[in-house]
């Protein structure tokens, strides 16, 4: 009798480990079969909630064959223990949704700010993980049956110290959570400080926002400077701009010919060179008669702010050689003096040779010896008279 017990025994262990390896093997199945090709499918047919969902199951379906397999079998396997083990499956199973609660939050922020063009905002993701981490925390001491009512007491009544301690922290907190909602600032835009730093945003965090200037360098900025600074948004409202070239050309130019041939060579860079807005007209505005030149500004556009350099670099170089083509002079910064008759200015090289010798130093003699000055024509008629 007994042994027939303990065979039925056996034979239920047996059992139950194979439930429990197949439906381990079930959850394998569906993780990585079905869950990752409708993951793949949402990600290429741009389905913001089938890729929300899908990744935050990613995981979900392995763990929950292994939770069912062991609610079904730990009676079987291991009798003295099951009810602890219900106990842990069932705090295991509520922290489990949790998790998903929170993973779907996270991934419909990072899903939307990528689809927005918006980057990565590391402050958003943060303070969604901490709202989902305060959440497990308050779901496990309940579950526990810790009060949590009396360490809400405890923290409402050090609040007004925590807030004066955290003044700075706490500042810089919610300048970004200010600056996120504004949608003044995001990341991947061109800014510029009033201080004179520059460069790409690419996370705004809890206390800083991170600027790649375009040497690679990386500029951390407070975020609370970020709301009470002024900042140039290059990307905003739009990424296209204006790009002008100063030019100067001579006086004796046609200044027809030089509109003409500047207005053709920009429309080759706009349509040729990587960077330029094929469908806008360049265009010249003549501004001021400068000392050697006339001088006018060329105005292009680039598709962003860093496309403007080589934009600038490949039109100085065409301009230039079509201005040879074309006899086009760029002046030199010159000064034209006019004098009105002959220079009174003489050489007396026998005087200078003589005067040499007579004071002893050889070699030449300097220009203020060489040179003399005719007398005028007053002082010749007063000698005559004498």
């Amino acid at each position: 009798m007994v042994e027939e017990f303990d065979a039925a025994q056996q034979a239920n262990q047996i059992g139950a480990i194979g439930i429990l390896l197949g439906l381990i093997a079930i959850g394998a199945i569906i993780e990585f079969g079905p869950l990752r090709w409708a993951r793949r499918r949402s990600i290429s047919g741009d389905n913001l909630l089938g890729e929300v969902i899908f990744t935050a199951l990613s995981g979900q379906a392995l763990f929950w064959g292994v939770i069912v397999g062991l609610r079904l079998t730990t009676s079987d396997l291991l009798p003295k223990l099951s009810d602890q083990f219900r106990s842990a499956i069932l705090f295991a199973v509520i922290l489990s949704v949790v998790i998903l609660m929170v993973r779907l939050a996270t991934n419909w922020v990072r899903f939307s700010f990528a689809r927005l063009q918006i980057g990565s905002v590391s402050l958003i993701n943060n303070l969604l993980r901490f709202i989902g981490g305060m959440v497990i925390t308050a779901t496990i001491l309940s579950f526990y049956n810790v009060p949590i009512g009396a360490l809400l007491t405890v923290v409402a009544g050090s609040s007004v110290g925590l807030s004066l301690a955290l003044r700075d922290p706490l500042a810089n907190l919610f300048s970004g959570m200010t600056v996120i909602a504004s949608s003044k600032i995001r990341p991947g835009d061109y800014v510029r400080l009033s201080s004179g730093e520059e460069g790409y945003v690419t996370d705004i965090r809890w206390s800083d926002t991170y600027i790649r200037q375009l040497s690679n360098n990386l500029i951390v900025v407070p975020n609370s400077l970020m709301t009470s600074t002024i900042v140039v948004n290059y990307s905003r409202p739009e990424s296209e701009q204006s790009v002008l070239v100063p030019i100067g050309v001579s006086y004796a130019s046609d200044l027809e010919q030089v509109e003409r041939v500047v207005a053709e060579v920009g429309s080759e860079v706009m349509e040729e060179v990587e960077g330029g807005v094929p469908k806008f007209a360049p265009f010249i505005r003549y501004n001021t008669f400068n000392a050697s030149s006339i001088d006018f500004n060329v105005i292009l556009r680039a598709k962003s702010f860093v496309d403007q350099y080589l934009i600038k670099h490949e039109f100085i170089k065409r301009v230039r050689a079509r201005f040879r083509e074309e006899g086009i002079s760029i002046p030199f910064p010159i000064r034209t003096i006019n004098l009105n008759g002959p220079i009174p200015v003489q050489i007396q090289p026998q005087e200078t040779e003589d005067r040499s010798q007579e004071s002893g130093v050889e070699g030449p003699v300097s220009m203020g010896d060489n040179i003399t000055s005719p007398p005028s024509p007053a002082a010749a008629g007063e000698g005559d008279r004498g």
